[in-house]
């Protein structure tokens, strides 16, 4: 979390405040006009209410820090609650610094790691009331966080995090080039990490799948399951001058719904250096979200007796002997394509899996 700020309405909140800020630098402070005597000169002021005032920075903040009564926060903050995956984390602290509530956003807007650390700095109580962390069980929304990782279908998290309270057996699968938290402090509530599909048995009641895969197709009918995708590819694009977002993005499409690839799994782009500022690949790096590296010649080369598929007349045009293998394999630290060059009208891809996904 590194955009914090922290609002207080009373005398005693600045003497909060203070003590929060000696310890988070970063976090801006919002005071009450009528307390501006007492408070740093660097604080923001304000008036007119609370409402103004968080209807402005509302989005503004990874987390907000609000330091009054509850019951002042849920009313203010209620008409701009979206969705745990896009709301900050909110956690409110008392006038006189005995709690630290984790009130939203626990997990993915961070308030729960937000208020055990102000706890810290307060000498105040932590109060986290998520499921999953006062059952000291797995949470598979923090795990795909951890991993840097996307969850696929949001629906299931709800059913699959049931059941992970509950105590009922969970399948957890990841591919091996995903290096997992340690997931032995969980045994006992009913985590069991598998090596395979093929391990999945009427004895589990659901499963989270750690994968770059299309695996739908191979797991048991009944079991919810909830598919995080780490990011695990690296899709290596040449293309010919002059070529059009759209063909790119049905090429990118096509050769991974081919291989039964998640496009959600992809990390970044890769390409020659020559192919940097292609308009249409620009822009669909843009519209994807994803990074465009670039290799000189001279770093391709270096790992030209790797390239599978070895073009003479790439190398005519270009000086190297292939543009998708070569950048996918750099850029995803790989000796190996997992998906060799595929030509697709003006458009060649390839795929390469990174050579491990770690947990932050």
């Amino acid at each position: 979390m590194t955009r914090l700020a922290a609002i207080t309405l009373t005398r005693q909140g600045v003497d909060v405040c203070r003590r929060i800020q000696n310890s988070r630098p970063e976090c801006e402070v919002f005071v009450a006009r009528k307390y501006d005597a007492e408070a740093p000169s660097h604080w923001r002021r304000f008036e007119g209410g609370l409402a103004p005032l968080v209807k402005e920075i509302f989005g503004a903040y990874d987390g907000l820090i609000f330091v009054m009564a509850t019951g002042i926060v849920v009313r203010t903050i209620a008409p701009y609650i979206v969705d745990k995956r896009f709301d900050p984390g909110i956690v409110v602290i008392d006038i006189t610094g005995r709690f630290a509530i984790s009130l939203c956003a626990g997990h993915l807007g961070g308030a729960n790691q937000l208020a055990r650390e102000l706890g810290e700095v307060l000498g105040a109580i932590p109060v986290v009331t998520t499921g999953t962390d006062v059952n000291q069980t797995l949470a598979p929304d923090m795990l795909a966080k951890e991993l840097g990782a996307e969850i696929e279908n949001w629906e299931a998290l709800k059913v699959v995090s049931g059941m992970l309270v509950d105590g009922e057996r969970v399948a957890i699968f990841a591919e091996p080039n995903v290096r997992m938290p340690n997931l032995e402090p969980f045994a006992a509530k009913g985590v069991t990490r598998i090596a395979s599909l093929g391990e999945l048995e009427d004895r589990f009641r659901a499963a989270v799948i750690v994968s770059h895969r299309i695996l739908a197709a191979q797991m048991p009918a009944k079991i919810p399951t909830l598919w995080v995708r780490p990011k695990s590819l690296v899709v290596g694009v040449g293309c010919d001058r002059g070529t059009a977002i759209e063909e790119i993005e049905q090429a990118f499409e096509t050769v991974l719904r081919d291989h039964g690839l998640s496009a959600l799994s992809v990390r970044n782009l890769a390409t020659y250096i020559l192919k940097k500022d292609e308009p249409g690949l620009c822009a669909f790096a843009q519209k994807r979200g994803l990074a465009l590296v670039a290799y000189e010649r001279e770093e391709i080369n270096r790992v030209e007796h790797l390239i599978p598929s070895p073009s003479p007349m790439v190398l005519k045009h270009t000086g190297v002997l292939g543009v998708a293998e070569p950048a996918a394999m750099l850029s995803a630290g790989a000796s190996a394509v997992l998906v060799p060059k595929c030509k697709c009208g003006r458009v060649t891809l390839a795929v390469a899996l990174v050579h491990e996904v770690n947990a932050a």
